[in-house]
Protein backbone atom coordinates (compact mmCIF):
# COMPACT_ATOMS: atom_id res chain seq x y z
CA UNK A 1 0.00 0.00 0.00
CA UNK A 2 2.59 2.25 0.65
CA UNK A 3 4.36 1.79 -2.58
CA UNK A 4 1.15 2.59 -4.15
CA UNK A 5 0.83 5.82 -2.11
CA UNK A 6 4.03 6.57 -2.95
CA UNK A 7 3.38 6.17 -6.79
CA UNK A 8 0.52 8.76 -6.72
CA UNK A 9 2.41 11.06 -4.59
CA UNK A 10 5.02 11.42 -7.41
CA UNK A 11 5.30 14.13 -10.42
CA UNK A 12 4.13 11.08 -12.76
CA UNK A 13 3.74 12.93 -15.76
CA UNK A 14 2.23 9.97 -17.77
CA UNK A 15 -1.20 9.08 -19.45
CA UNK A 16 -3.98 10.63 -17.60
CA UNK A 17 -7.50 11.05 -18.84
CA UNK A 18 -8.39 13.56 -16.75
CA UNK A 19 -5.36 15.99 -17.77
CA UNK A 20 -5.44 18.01 -20.65
CA UNK A 21 -3.20 17.03 -23.26
CA UNK A 22 -0.65 19.93 -24.60
CA UNK A 23 -1.44 21.11 -28.19
CA UNK A 24 0.67 19.88 -30.90
CA UNK A 25 1.34 22.81 -32.77
CA UNK A 26 0.74 21.87 -36.73
CA UNK A 27 4.28 22.35 -39.13
CA UNK A 28 3.07 25.63 -40.79
CA UNK A 29 3.01 25.08 -44.78
CA UNK A 30 5.93 26.81 -46.66
CA UNK A 31 5.05 30.42 -47.90
CA UNK A 32 6.27 30.69 -51.40
CA UNK A 33 8.22 33.53 -52.38
CA UNK A 34 6.46 34.71 -55.78
CA UNK A 35 8.87 37.18 -56.09
CA UNK A 36 11.40 35.52 -55.84
CA UNK A 37 9.83 32.83 -58.33
CA UNK A 38 9.36 35.54 -60.43
CA UNK A 39 12.89 37.08 -60.39
CA UNK A 40 14.12 33.55 -61.22
CA UNK A 41 12.15 32.75 -64.39
CA UNK A 42 13.04 36.36 -65.71
CA UNK A 43 16.52 35.54 -65.31
CA UNK A 44 16.54 32.09 -66.73
CA UNK A 45 14.45 33.56 -69.93
CA UNK A 46 16.92 36.56 -70.29
CA UNK A 47 19.83 33.98 -70.09
CA UNK A 48 18.05 31.90 -72.61
CA UNK A 49 16.98 34.39 -75.01
CA UNK A 50 20.91 35.61 -74.98
CA UNK A 51 22.18 32.30 -76.07
CA UNK A 52 19.40 31.72 -78.47
CA UNK A 53 20.50 35.24 -80.39
CA UNK A 54 24.09 33.75 -79.74
CA UNK A 55 23.57 30.12 -81.54
CA UNK A 56 21.38 31.97 -84.23
CA UNK A 57 24.54 34.65 -84.79
CA UNK A 58 26.79 32.14 -85.02
CA UNK A 59 25.00 30.75 -87.39
CA UNK A 60 24.46 33.16 -89.54
CA UNK A 61 28.34 34.19 -89.51
CA UNK A 62 28.77 30.52 -90.22
CA UNK A 63 26.80 30.78 -93.63
CA UNK A 64 28.13 34.06 -94.64
CA UNK A 65 31.65 32.76 -94.09
CA UNK A 66 31.02 29.86 -96.36
CA UNK A 67 29.29 32.45 -99.04
CA UNK A 68 32.20 34.33 -98.85
CA UNK A 69 35.59 33.60 -97.09
CA UNK A 70 36.53 37.33 -96.19
CA UNK A 71 33.00 37.88 -93.56
CA UNK A 72 33.53 39.55 -90.73
CA UNK A 73 31.50 39.20 -87.76
CA UNK A 74 32.08 42.96 -86.95
CA UNK A 75 30.78 43.82 -90.83
CA UNK A 76 27.94 40.89 -90.66
CA UNK A 77 24.71 42.85 -91.98
CA UNK A 78 21.28 40.55 -91.64
CA UNK A 79 18.97 39.98 -94.14
CA UNK A 80 15.15 39.02 -94.14
CA UNK A 81 16.17 35.17 -93.56
CA UNK A 82 18.86 35.86 -91.12
CA UNK A 83 16.12 38.33 -88.77
CA UNK A 84 13.81 35.71 -88.65
CA UNK A 85 16.40 33.09 -87.81
CA UNK A 86 17.45 35.42 -84.92
CA UNK A 87 13.88 36.16 -83.64
CA UNK A 88 13.38 32.48 -83.76
CA UNK A 89 16.21 31.74 -81.87
CA UNK A 90 15.74 34.44 -79.01
CA UNK A 91 12.17 33.37 -78.65
CA UNK A 92 12.82 29.70 -78.01
CA UNK A 93 15.49 30.38 -75.76
CA UNK A 94 13.51 32.78 -73.86
CA UNK A 95 11.01 29.95 -73.66
CA UNK A 96 13.20 27.37 -73.11
CA UNK A 97 14.50 29.26 -70.11
CA UNK A 98 11.20 30.09 -69.05
CA UNK A 99 10.07 26.70 -69.04
CA UNK A 100 12.59 25.50 -67.04
CA UNK A 101 12.71 27.48 -64.26
CA UNK A 102 8.82 28.02 -63.96
CA UNK A 103 7.54 25.10 -61.71
CA UNK A 104 4.11 25.70 -62.45
CA UNK A 105 2.70 23.71 -65.19
CA UNK A 106 -0.38 26.19 -65.19
CA UNK A 107 2.46 29.13 -67.35
CA UNK A 108 3.08 26.34 -69.60
CA UNK A 109 0.59 27.46 -72.65
CA UNK A 110 0.45 31.48 -71.67
CA UNK A 111 4.56 31.06 -72.47
CA UNK A 112 3.87 28.91 -75.67
CA UNK A 113 1.11 31.00 -76.76
CA UNK A 114 3.48 34.20 -76.77
CA UNK A 115 6.39 32.59 -78.36
CA UNK A 116 3.53 31.71 -81.38
CA UNK A 117 2.40 35.26 -81.36
CA UNK A 118 6.08 37.16 -81.16
CA UNK A 119 7.44 34.23 -83.76
CA UNK A 120 4.50 34.71 -86.72
CA UNK A 121 2.54 37.76 -85.16
CA UNK A 122 5.52 40.34 -84.78
CA UNK A 123 8.10 38.82 -87.24
CA UNK A 124 6.69 36.30 -90.35
CA UNK A 125 3.75 38.30 -91.43
CA UNK A 126 5.52 41.64 -91.08
CA UNK A 127 8.76 40.83 -93.27
CA UNK A 128 6.39 38.65 -95.57
CA UNK A 129 4.62 41.47 -95.92
CA UNK A 130 7.30 43.86 -96.26
CA UNK A 131 9.32 41.44 -99.39
CA UNK A 132 6.59 41.93 -101.28
CA UNK A 133 5.96 45.40 -100.84
CA UNK A 134 9.50 46.20 -101.81
CA UNK A 135 9.13 43.80 -104.78
CA UNK A 136 6.23 45.85 -105.95
CA UNK A 137 7.85 49.30 -105.51
CA UNK A 138 11.02 48.40 -106.71
CA UNK A 139 9.03 46.94 -110.15
CA UNK A 140 7.00 50.21 -110.59
CA UNK A 141 10.05 51.88 -110.59
CA UNK A 142 8.44 54.90 -108.49
CA UNK A 143 10.12 57.54 -107.45
CA UNK A 144 9.87 61.32 -106.58
CA UNK A 145 10.79 64.71 -108.27
CA UNK A 146 14.00 65.87 -107.60
CA UNK A 147 14.87 69.52 -106.70
CA UNK A 148 16.72 70.49 -109.65
CA UNK A 149 19.07 73.54 -107.47
CA UNK A 150 23.00 72.61 -106.51
CA UNK A 151 22.46 73.76 -103.17
CA UNK A 152 23.33 72.29 -100.22
CA UNK A 153 19.98 72.40 -98.95
CA UNK A 154 18.27 71.15 -101.92
CA UNK A 155 20.96 67.99 -101.96
CA UNK A 156 19.98 67.28 -98.81
CA UNK A 157 16.61 67.11 -99.87
CA UNK A 158 16.98 64.89 -102.79
CA UNK A 159 18.34 62.22 -100.81
CA UNK A 160 15.53 62.27 -98.23
CA UNK A 161 13.15 62.53 -101.38
CA UNK A 162 14.82 59.58 -103.28
CA UNK A 163 14.17 57.66 -99.74
CA UNK A 164 11.04 58.60 -98.81
CA UNK A 165 9.27 56.00 -100.75
CA UNK A 166 11.16 53.15 -99.63
CA UNK A 167 11.24 54.59 -95.77
CA UNK A 168 6.94 54.89 -96.20
CA UNK A 169 6.38 51.10 -97.24
CA UNK A 170 9.12 49.76 -94.58
CA UNK A 171 6.91 51.44 -91.99
CA UNK A 172 4.04 51.22 -93.24
CA UNK A 173 4.79 47.20 -93.97
CA UNK A 174 6.02 46.36 -90.95
CA UNK A 175 3.09 48.49 -88.91
CA UNK A 176 0.61 46.53 -91.11
CA UNK A 177 1.91 43.29 -91.00
CA UNK A 178 2.39 43.47 -87.02
CA UNK A 179 -1.67 44.39 -86.78
CA UNK A 180 -2.37 41.95 -89.13
CA UNK A 181 -0.07 39.42 -87.64
CA UNK A 182 -1.00 39.73 -84.41
CA UNK A 183 -5.24 39.45 -85.43
CA UNK A 184 -4.57 36.16 -87.19
CA UNK A 185 -2.51 34.70 -84.01
CA UNK A 186 -4.87 35.76 -81.55
CA UNK A 187 -7.77 34.01 -83.44
CA UNK A 188 -5.72 30.68 -84.30
CA UNK A 189 -4.05 30.64 -80.67
CA UNK A 190 -7.89 30.61 -79.50
CA UNK A 191 -8.48 28.25 -81.51
CA UNK A 192 -5.00 25.77 -80.50
CA UNK A 193 -5.47 26.76 -76.94
CA UNK A 194 -9.70 26.92 -76.50
CA UNK A 195 -9.29 29.98 -74.20
CA UNK A 196 -9.92 33.33 -75.71
CA UNK A 197 -7.33 35.92 -74.18
CA UNK A 198 -7.80 39.91 -74.62
CA UNK A 199 -4.69 41.73 -74.92
CA UNK A 200 -4.56 44.90 -73.26
CA UNK A 201 -1.95 47.37 -74.56
CA UNK A 202 -0.22 49.28 -72.35
CA UNK A 203 2.20 52.08 -72.47
CA UNK A 204 5.33 49.47 -71.18
CA UNK A 205 3.96 47.15 -74.36
CA UNK A 206 5.69 49.23 -76.96
CA UNK A 207 8.85 48.81 -75.28
CA UNK A 208 9.08 44.86 -76.14
CA UNK A 209 8.62 45.99 -79.76
CA UNK A 210 12.23 47.92 -79.67
CA UNK A 211 12.88 45.10 -82.38
CA UNK A 212 10.69 46.01 -84.92
CA UNK A 213 12.42 49.56 -84.65
CA UNK A 214 15.79 47.92 -85.45
CA UNK A 215 14.68 45.47 -88.29
CA UNK A 216 12.63 48.54 -89.89
CA UNK A 217 16.27 50.28 -89.43
CA UNK A 218 18.32 47.66 -90.31
CA UNK A 219 16.25 46.70 -93.69
CA UNK A 220 15.73 50.26 -94.60
CA UNK A 221 19.67 51.02 -94.82
CA UNK A 222 20.20 47.61 -96.03
CA UNK A 223 22.11 49.59 -99.31
CA UNK A 224 24.45 51.85 -96.99
CA UNK A 225 27.25 49.56 -95.44
CA UNK A 226 28.90 52.00 -92.99
CA UNK A 227 25.15 52.95 -91.41
CA UNK A 228 23.49 49.38 -91.92
CA UNK A 229 26.80 48.01 -89.97
CA UNK A 230 25.53 50.22 -87.11
CA UNK A 231 21.88 49.16 -86.95
CA UNK A 232 23.31 45.59 -87.41
CA UNK A 233 25.22 45.54 -84.16
CA UNK A 234 22.38 46.56 -82.42
CA UNK A 235 19.71 44.26 -83.99
CA UNK A 236 20.34 41.16 -82.18
CA UNK A 237 20.20 42.66 -78.66
CA UNK A 238 16.71 44.08 -79.65
CA UNK A 239 15.07 40.65 -79.67
CA UNK A 240 16.14 40.10 -76.00
CA UNK A 241 13.44 41.62 -75.11
CA UNK A 242 10.91 39.52 -77.04
CA UNK A 243 12.22 36.31 -75.70
CA UNK A 244 12.57 37.69 -71.80
CA UNK A 245 8.65 38.51 -72.35
CA UNK A 246 7.73 34.98 -74.15
CA UNK A 247 9.49 33.39 -70.63
CA UNK A 248 7.62 35.16 -68.24
CA UNK A 249 4.37 34.65 -69.63
CA UNK A 250 2.10 33.50 -67.10
CA UNK A 251 -1.87 32.41 -66.44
Amino acid sequence: MNIINAAINTNYTGYNPARKQLAVPKEQPQQISFASDRKKVKTASFIGSALGIAAAVAGVYALAKKRNPSASLKNLTYKENDILLIGAGSILGGLTGGLIADKNKKNKNPKIREALQQFFGSLVCPISILAVAEKGLEKSGFKLPQIQSNSKLAKAANVALAALPKVAVTICSLVAGMEIGNSIMNKVNNKIFKKEVKHDVHASDYLVHTDDLCVAANLLLKDNKSLSSITSKALPLSFILAGTKTGTQEA
